[in-house]
């Protein structure tokens, strides 16, 4: 295996990988009883007290080095099956496909459940329930579980359980020492007890230890102050009758009463909704109501906690959302709306361009990941901004121009496109030598220019920085939720396409981050003009009223645009989203005319990047306050 990082043979973080393209190749050699009868699993881990999978990962690829060299055929093919297991991204958002790819790109792909299916699932299963570190217990039982062998999903359960006790009493060391919380680290392991035991219990009952734990973990959340986690395992709590709902709602209002000044609104506000939906099960209507007034309320203050008046009109908008559907606050509701149209009135003049400076940006890729290797979570998010900011048009402009008038053959004659069955979709005008080019002339040469500055980008920037950013950590959708919530780019309803969406572009599922993000945008750009006391829409003849598309906000409300996010990115938008012939890839998406490889070009890659950057750049100046201590919070110990 090559020393260098980012070698195209590496693996991440000796997560083993598999060729994708004609049915691929095994990812291991088939491990039987006899052969883990001869490496002692349960020695090798006594005593490591860590429980996230990153030290699992670690400490096995580690034991694969030295089977190289001592010549141990046995035990390096059961490190290998073990890191595959391992190396496997548990996400409890997703209830019919937990675990997901930890890594991907257009070829290559590391492990899924389904690949240890059959005989190997029946030894693991079988294996399961005598081994002592929980994390490593849970994923034997789990995998075996998840492709078939359901005698597993008990040792699953009772290992998950395990693993949060250990977090929630303090006897788990964390991966993060620095990071007090742990509280966080409870939640997704007993989201998946939840979803294991609805497939093999009783209904209405659960396994044990579940029981036990969820209350004990409810407990520490509790004393721990922990916001998010109160709310998400007060929500199990509930479902499951395990705590009388009086006494939830009382233990919930109580939290949020007393929040202190600095305490995040957004976590404040989750308290108060768990509250109401307390109140609610136990049958006080008033009681539940008046918490979820309170808990609008939390969203109307995060309109002190921003500076920008188109912030300020994000969160008065959303407020007022709140309050429409709650019903019976008229005087808010009038309220609400008159503060937003005083801030759609002064939000224009203060968008504009910004930047992120990011050291090495013009280095190799190797400097990148070092670089990004050595970043907290928080920090590799915000810096990956970087990578996304757009040329300068007048430059860009300037060069091609200076190209142009150097080689002047090359431009008499205009260029024509094909698409893939070798239709003519497009032309390119020519160019005199004496003649001033048109918009479309600059556009059409200016997205050739930029093909190497992208593959450069994609290649030496983005890439390896986000391969270095996932041998950390497991990027998943509550990484990315503190982020969307925040973000004045995105409507209300949308958080949750957004996260998903950017929980897939970090991990390299390039194909379906196009799929979610880029339809995303046309609406965000309406909402960010409707913010800015723009209205986009359109009225027919027969009065109904309709949105305009990408095309119609591009050009007749371009300059409203270039006003709220600079020149340049709306140049971008049009020339890889809109503009032939360029990519065109919102039009071509639409239409499913993107082949597989495509999803994984430089133009594709760079678009979901754009939105991202999109995303983040109403919110960085509120990074420190707002988004750094969430991430943190949820980073405290790692992921099983």
């Amino acid at each position: 295996m090559s020393d260098d990082p980012m070698d195209s043979t590496d693996d991440n973080d000796g997560d083993p990988v598999v060729d994708n393209v004609n049915g691929g190749q095994p990812l291991y050699d088939p491990v039987s009883r006899e052969d883990f009868a001869a490496v002692d699993l349960d020695t090798l881990t006594a005593d490591l007290r860590r429980l996230d999978r990153h030290s699992l990962v670690d400490l096995f690829w580690g034991k694969i080095k030295d089977t190289q060299d001592t010549g141990d055929a046995v035990a390096e093919r059961v490190y290998r099956l073990v890191s595959s297991l391992i190396g496997l991204h548990l996400r409890v958002e997703a209830e019919g496909d937990p675990f997901g790819l930890q890594w991907q790109s257009e070829t290559r792909r590391t492990a899924l459940p389904h690949d240890f299916r059959g005989d190997q699932s029946e030894v693991l299963a079988d294996l399961a329930p005598t081994i002592g570190h929980p994390t490593l217990r849970a994923r034997f039982a789990d995998v075996a579980y998840e492709t078939g062998v359901r005698r597993a999903g008990r040792t699953a359960i009772e290992a998950y359980c395990e693993v949060a006790r250990r977090f929630a009493d303090g006897s788990a060391e964390l991966q993060f020492p620095e990071m007090e919380t742990r509280a966080m680290d409870c939640v997704k392991p007993l989201e998946r007890c939840f979803m294991i035991n609805a497939r093999i219990a009783k209904r209405g009952t659960l396994v044990e230890p579940l029981p036990e734990t969820v209350r004990f973990a409810f407990a520490h959340a509790l004393d721990a102050r922990a916001y998010f986690p109160l709310t998400q395992i007060g929500r199990r709590v509930l479902q499951a009758r395990l705590i009388p709902a009086d006494e939830v709602a009382a233990a919930a209002a109580d939290l949020a009463a007393s929040a202190l000044p600095n305490d995040y609104c957004l976590a404040v506000k989750e308290c108060w909704q768990l509250a109401a939906d307390a109140y609610d099960r136990a049958g006080d209507a008033e009681a539940s109501r008046e918490a979820s007034i309170k808990a609008i309320e939390q969203t109307f203050a995060m309109v002190d906690s921003v500076s920008q008046s188109s912030a300020k009109a994000h969160w008065v908008k959303e407020t007022l959302r709140e309050f429409r559907a709650l019903g019976g606050v008229p005087e808010r509701v009038t309220e609400m709306r008159r503060r937003l149209r005083e801030l759609q009135d002064m939000s224009l003049d203060e968008f504009g361009s910004f930047a992120v400076p990011l050291d090495g940006i013009d280095e190799l890729r190797v400097k990148t990941f070092d670089e990004f290797k050595a970043l907290s979570l928080s920090d590799a998010m915000r810096a990956m901004v970087g990578f996304s900011i757009p040329d300068d048009v007048e430059e860009l402009k300037a060069a091609v121009l200076k190209q142009s008038r150097e080689f002047p053959l090359s431009n008499m004659f205009g260029a024509s496109y094909a698409d893939h069955e070798g239709r003519e979709v497009a032309r390119g005008p020519s160019l005199d030598s004496q003649e001033e080019p048109s918009e479309a002339w600059y556009k059409e040469h200016g997205i050739r220019h930029l093909g190497i500055t992208r593959r450069y980008r994609v290649h030496g920037n983005i890439e390896p920085a986000r391969q270095a950013v996932l041998e950390r950590y497991s990027v998943n959708e509550q990484h990315l939720l503190p982020i969307v919530q925040l973000s004045s780019f995105i409507p209300a309803g949308h958080h949750h396409i957004f996260s998903i969406g950017f929980a897939r572009l970090w991990q390299g599922d390039y194909a379906t981050a196009t799929h979610l993000l880029i339809p995303q945008i046309e609406n965000s750009l309406r909402h960010i003009l409707q913010m800015a006391g723009r209205d986009a829409s359109k009225i027919e003849e027969d009065g109904i009223e309709g949105d305009r598309p990408l095309n119609v906000l591009l050009t007749f409300y371009r300059a409203d645009l270039e006003a709220i996010l600079d020149k340049n990115i709306v140049w971008q938008i049009d020339s890889l989203l809109n503009f032939r012939p360029g990519p065109a890839l919102r039009n071509e998406l639409a239409h499913g005319k993107l082949t597989w490889s495509e999803f994984y070009a430089d133009e594709a890659i760079i678009a979901c990047w754009m939105v991202y950057m999109l995303t983040l750049a109403p919110i960085l100046r509120y990074w420190d306050g707002h988004v750094a201590p969430a991430l943190e919070a949820m980073t405290s110990s790692g992921e099983i």
